[in-house]
């Protein structure tokens, strides 16, 4: 039977100057390319928050200006009741048509909505 002798190269040998900096080289552009993409989506999702918070606060001005804060002063709400023959808070059909069910967005194909 054969005996079998097996020497490593030492890591010098195998990687040299040039070798090294070709790999640190590649190595930081990756991480640079990388760093760049993750930094960049997150700032266009905190634009896009921004940009939602201020319609939201726009439309909520524009709600304390006309008195429709409170969905019980509504006037289209307190019409609904009125063709409903109901009294807010007491009817189950109009319970039933205001308000609405959270399903979250995973579960929305398999109920055949989309999002």
């Amino acid at each position: 039977m054969r005996k079998y002798e097996y020497t490593e190269r030492q890591t010098v040998a195998m990687l040299g100057r040039r070798g090294f900096l070709k790999v640190v080289g590649v190595t930081a552009l990756a991480i640079g390319v990388t760093g760049y993409a993750v930094v960049d989506l997150i700032q266009r999702r905190s634009d896009v928050i921004k940009a939602r918070q201020a319609g939201l606060y726009r439309d909520d001005k524009i709600c304390q200006e006309n008195g429709l804060t409170c969905s019980h002063q509504n006037k289209s709400v307190l019409r609904f009741y009125a063709d409903m023959h109901t009294q807010p808070a007491t009817g189950e059909l109009a319970h039933h048509l205001l308000h609405t069910r959270y399903y979250p967005r995973t579960q929305l194909a398999a109920l055949g909505g989309k999002h």
